[in-house]
């Protein structure tokens, strides 16, 4: 897939249950033990609501010619203002391609337009690697059940 060929919009309401499949999938993908995917579901943290995407800035992208929705992000913004990726998925055919990036660097834009000096990412595992590639830096870690066995995920600062 050439990013020149996508399409980033914001997400509508009724895609929610489309982009919570791409996360449940997404995160199949890693072959996370089932209890963790179980466990995850029954939390409500593979999933996104519409009130969520009204709440929470929310943007896909879509391939252009076939209008099929290949990944999305969400920024959410903390209590005490600051911003942080709240989603960054993509389908699993599409892991490795440059449309993660694609949106990464859009959502650093939005979060800069939005008067953002830095955007926090509370990260998967499996994702830290990615964000240190995009420039962030490990700032800390955030408590968390995690099925490799570790209490706490990397949490990354990047200066916009």
């Amino acid at each position: 897939m050439d990013p020149d060929d996508l399409i980033i919009r914001q997400a509508r309401p009724e895609e929610a249950e489309l982009l919570s499949h791409m996360i449940f999938r997404a995160r199949t993908y890693w072959d996370y033990p089932k209890a963790m995917t179980d466990y995850w579901t029954e939390g409500g943290e593979l999933s996104v609501t519409p009130e969520e995407m009204e709440k929470n800035p929310t943007y896909v992208a879509e391939d252009a010619e076939e209008n099929e929705v290949l990944g999305f992000y969400s920024i959410r913004t903390a209590e005490d203002g600051c911003r942080f990726i709240g989603n960054l998925w993509v389908a699993p055919e599409y892991v490795g391609s440059r449309i993660l990036a694609t949106l990464f660097f859009h959502a650093c834009e939005l979060a800069k337009t939005l008067g953002s000096e830095y955007l926090l990412m509370i990260s998967d595992p499996n994702a830290a690697v990615f964000y240190e590639e995009m420039g962030a830096v490990r700032v800390g870690e955030k408590p968390a059940r995690c099925s490799d066995g570790r209490n706490a995920l990397p949490v990354l600062r990047l200066r916009l």
